[in-house]
């Protein structure tokens, strides 16, 4: 089973934090790739670059900032891939990002494809065009989740058709929220909460992962997505040195 695992964190981390994450990461990474869980890994650029994208009617309507207009934000994601949730829980709770922040996994159901562009993302290498995060939002006042087999089926046109252009990376729906588990490590005790961590009665419902030339596409391409009539989609960078 894959598992999404969302980052979130409560401001930018303190030096002595960071400088831990930085020490211990490293080592983390090299063991969990070389057992074969880890998949990959990215930081997202801070949240002011971040936009978010609604179609009403035919009008695009794209306001600057994160969707969640809270103190906590999504700053990486990574995936994993594992026998079952305890595997992911102990792969999660031995990241150094765990003992500072909060790790959110939500389980990917079958289907998801790690081509070749998915996987040269996820050493980082993203040629000439810049990765871009589209994180799908619906639930709540954002009108009906995308449950619905035809809201399913024109999500995979979508991605089908981006992926001929050569724009899609990555990208596939969640598994319910009701399915997260948060992970986070406080003074060497392992602390579990189910449940997501967005808004109330707002979820994550999909993920996609474009590699743009700019964020003028990137904002075009969240339009095009069938969510984006009834729910809202923030676009966001990944960071690159």
């Amino acid at each position: 089973m894959k598992y999404l695992t969302f980052i979130w964190a409560d401001g930018l981390p303190e030096p002595e934090a960071l400088t831990v994450m930085q020490r211990e990461l490293p080592g983390y990474v090299e063991e969990m790739t070389g057992r074969g869980v880890r998949l990959f890994g990215r930081e997202l650029d801070l949240p002011e670059t971040a936009a978010v994208v609604r179609v009403r009617g035919a009008e695009t309507l794209v306001t600057d900032g994160p969707f969640a207009e809270t103190k906590e934000f999504i700053a990486g994601v990574s995936m994993v891939e594992c026998a079952g949730l305890d595997e992911a829980i102990e792969v999660a709770a031995r990241s150094p990002v765990s003992w500072f922040q909060a790790l959110e996994l939500r389980p990917v159901p079958a289907g998801l494809d790690l081509t070749a562009a998915a996987l040269a993302f996820g050493r980082g290498e993203d040629g000439a065009n810049d990765p871009y995060l589209l994180t799908l939002w619906a639930g709540g006042p954002l009108g009906a989740p995308p449950g619905e087999q035809a809201l399913r089926e024109r999500g995979g046109a979508w991605r089908q058709d981006l992926h001929a252009r050569g724009l899609h990376i990555l990208g596939h729906p969640l598994g319910d929220p009701a399915t997260a588990t948060t992970v986070r490590v406080r003074g060497g005790q392992t602390l579990l909460s189910d449940g997501q961590r967005a808004p109330a009665g707002q979820f994550i419902a999909d993920f996609e992962v474009v590699g743009c030339a700019s964020r003028s596409q990137a904002l075009d391409l969240a339009a095009t997505h069938p969510l984006a009539r009834q729910g809202a989609i923030e676009v966001r960078p990944f960071w690159r040195e």
